[in-house]
């Protein structure tokens, strides 16, 4: 799951080699110095004669990097001398999978003509001269080294077979507390196997009065080479001071659901909002243009108003116990996303003249989930929504809570938390993968599995 990086002296094979191996793999192929003949409309000889080799390392060190930083997994073939910026090396070893292809000089001089397109390899003494200035460098650098002393297919399959032991099957985790009832392993697995990946995907309790325990989890996950977690109450803002970088979103939201790593980095990001979007047009429903009310003034309160403001709501009422908490989700988020906010608190009448000019009411408190023993104390405030008007109840389980049911006894739309839940699944998934999925496929997918569970 890591960029395939390719090193080794020029005409060791890293271009040819790299071709089959993506091919195989049916992933991109780049080739570092082709890409910057392309970049100068020249070949790297004149780029070398018309502005030096210092300037040639400094673009071959963006396009490596960028190359590395790409979402898309790939094989890399890199231009000869990228190991001699000692920056070039940390950037491979931290964004890929790092093989020397060793080819002995003799090989090489004698299949590869010096001289023309190749600047460095002016006769075959440069050539061992090279070989000896590079060659700890280049070990120092890998995580493998291909002895490539033979015919073409036989350094393939040997290459094939490092770049299946780089890749074990893939480690996932949700971490919460409690975290028993969790659906999310039953979701991501299904996402696997519809894919047709082999992955693990497990539920770990996280002690939520300890900080002390998400530290542990958070490094032993780190150092296991996990390539990612879900996170769900009550760690969503305890795990941000252990990560890199935080998505915009997260940062808003002050929480974050998903965590990735990318070599030994480690990115949160928060896809609720993106989830319930999706579910709402799943059910040909949306915030665009339309009044929406919001209940509870929590993590999932404050992702409901994300969603709502980016998806250009024209109001969004926030009610809750604590009006401050209201306020101040409306102060962050129209700090970042300029949309009309009114907050109030939970009383029987603001929730009656609030629903009164709604189109879209999410409920964002865990009143009727499984478990909690809280309910409405009345529901008298549905009645008041327009005939039009969308109910959605971000609690999944039970299926039907006491909210849902009314509101379909009003001849209300309505949905529960599970949409949101699954494309939210899907989204954290397109993170941990590095590509895009066909979400609407896999909702159906995922959801015809778990109506077995």
């Amino acid at each position: 799951m890591r960029h395939i990086v390719l090193i080794g002296l020029p005409g060791s094979g890293k271009t040819s080699l790299g071709k089959l191996a993506a091919a195989r793999r049916g992933c991109p192929f780049v080739d570092v110095d082709l890409e910057i003949e392309k970049r100068f409309g020249m070949p790297i000889h004149r780029i070398f004669e018309e502005h030096g080799e210092e300037f040639f390392r400094d673009a071959e060190s963006r396009v490596t990097r960028e190359a590395l930083r790409s979402p898309e997994l790939s094989v890399i073939a890199t231009g000869g001398g990228v190991i001699l910026r000692p920056e070039n090396t940390s950037a491979m070893r931290e964004g890929g999978f790092v093989i020397f292809l060793d080819r002995p000089v003799k090989r090489i001089a004698k299949n590869v003509p010096v001289g023309g397109s190749r600047p460095l390899l002016t006769s075959p003494g440069k050539l061992r001269e090279l070989e000896r200035a590079r060659r700890a460098l280049y070990v120092d650098a890998a995580d493998r080294t291909l002895n490539n002393d033979g015919g073409i297919e036989d350094a393939f399959q040997a290459l094939m077979a490092i770049i299946g032991k780089s890749a074990p099957e893939a480690e996932y985790a949700v971490i919460g507390d409690p975290i028993a009832h969790s659906l999310s392993p039953a979701i991501h697995k299904a996402v696997f196997e519809t894919l047709g990946l082999s992955a693990k995907y497990s539920a770990v309790k996280i002690n939520g009065e300890d900080r002390g325990e998400l530290a542990r989890f958070f490094e032993e996950a780190k150092e296991s080479g996990m390539r990612g977690f879900n996170v769900t109450r009550p760690h969503k803002r305890s795990i941000m001071p252990y990560l890199d970088s935080v998505s915009v979103d997260a940062g808003v939201c002050g929480a974050v659901n998903t965590v990735v790593f990318r070599g030994r980095k480690c990115f949160g990001h928060n896809t609720d909002m993106g989830g319930l979007l999706f579910s709402l047009r799943e059910c040909g429903s949306g915030c665009e243009g339309r009044r929406v009310v919001i209940l509870g003034a929590g993590g999932a309160s404050r992702a409901a108003a994300l969603s709502a403001a980016r998806d250009r709501a024209a109001e969004i009422v926030i009610l809750a116990r604590d009006e401050r908490k209201a306020l101040e989700i409306a102060s962050d988020i129209s700090a970042a996303v300029p949309c009309l906010f009114r907050t109030g608190t939970m009383t029987p009448g603001a929730m009656k003249d609030a629903a009164s000019g709604a189109d879209l009411l999410i409920n964002a408190t865990p009143l009727g989930m499984s478990g909690i023993r809280a309910g409405f104390p009345s529901l008298k405030f549905l009645d008041a929504l327009p005939a039009s008007a969308f109910v959605c109840d971000l609690v999944y389980s039970p299926p039907h809570t006491a909210l849902l049911d009314r509101a379909s006894e009003l001849g209300l739309g309505s949905q529960n938390g599970m949409g949101m839940l699954i494309y939210q699944a899907i989204l954290a998934d397109e993170l941990f993968l590095g590509r895009p999925l066909d979400r609407p496929a896999l909702y159906k997918a995922v959801s015809g599995k778990l109506t077995t569970i």
